[in-house]
Formats: C-alpha cells, sequence, structure tokens
C-alpha cells in the first residue's frame, strides 16, 4: 500500500500554514521585528556617542546615522506589514525582500549591539521562512 506525500505528513502531524492563520503568524513576528528595530534606532540616537575598547585601542564614534537607518527600516518593515494584514497581492515578496534588506542592516549593526543583534536576525529568518512556506491555495498539506 502506498502513501501520498500529503497523508504522510498528515499522519505525522506536520501541516503547512494556510490563509489567515499564515498571515496573522508572519505579520505580527515581522510587526514585532519592525518594532524592536525601530527601537534600536531610537536607542542609537539617545546616546550619541559610543566608546568601543578592545585590546590595545580604544575609539569614540557617532552613531547617529546608524539609528536613523534603523529606525528608517521599522517603518519600511511596518509598512510591509500592513499590505500583508490588507492582502495587497505584492505583499509577500515584498515582505521577504524588506526583511533581507533588515537582517542585512542588523548584521552590519553587530558589532555594536551583538546579543540584540543575533535575536533579531533569528527574528528575521523565521518571518522568511514562514513567509516564504506558506500555503496560498488554502489546502491543507
Amino acid at each position: 500500500m502506498t502513501t501520498s506525500s500529503r497523508n504522510a505528513d498528515r499522519m505525522a502531524g506536520q501541516v503547512s500554514p494556510s490563509g489567515v492563520t499564515a498571515t496573522l503568524a508572519a505579520g505580527a513576528l515581522m510587526l514585532t521585528s519592525a518594532l524592536l528595530t525601530f527601537l534600536v534606532g531610537v536607542f542609537a540616537l539617545a546616546a550619541d556617542d559610543v566608546v568601543v575598547s578592545g585590546p590595545g585601542y580604544q575609539y569614540t564614534f557617532q552613531i547617529t546615522g546608524w539609528g536613523w537607518a534603523n529606525m528608517l527600516t521599522g517603518v519600511v518593515l511596518a509598512a510591509a506589514v500592513i499590505a500583508l494584514f490588507v492582502s495587497a497581492s505584492w505583499a509577500r515578496a515584498a515582505a521577504i525582500i524588506v526583511t533581507c534588506l533588515a537582517i542585512v542592516l542588523t548584521f552590519l549593526w553587530m558589532p555594536y549591539y551583538p546579543t540584540g543583534s543575533i535575536v533579531l536576525i533569528s527574528l528575521d529568518v523565521v518571518v522568511i521562512w514562514g513567509l516564504a512556506t506558506w500555503n496560498t491555495t488554502g489546502e491543507s498539506a
């Protein structure tokens, strides 16, 4: 007796996300990422100078530009979330692209805020996975 892959997945309890549930889940995670990214930008603007010390060196630099970049990225992520929630046809692809750009920006921010950067990158990877794998046909696996 043969079993189709859909039946095997169903028997194993693996169901791919579909429809409204996947949109809400991906949107909620992406909104969390947008809010955290925006707050990182606000904190960067509030703490204008950063002193970094290491073995044999110490330097001070301004992070105002990074603050504005993070705040702008947070706003763009939030706009993509709104497009996802209103079910715009282009929203899924745009959300994946914007989230990839947010990962790049967060990766560049990593030397200054490593723990927060790792959390944001992990969250963004989960968002991309959720956006890329949800089933838009409405069928469950």
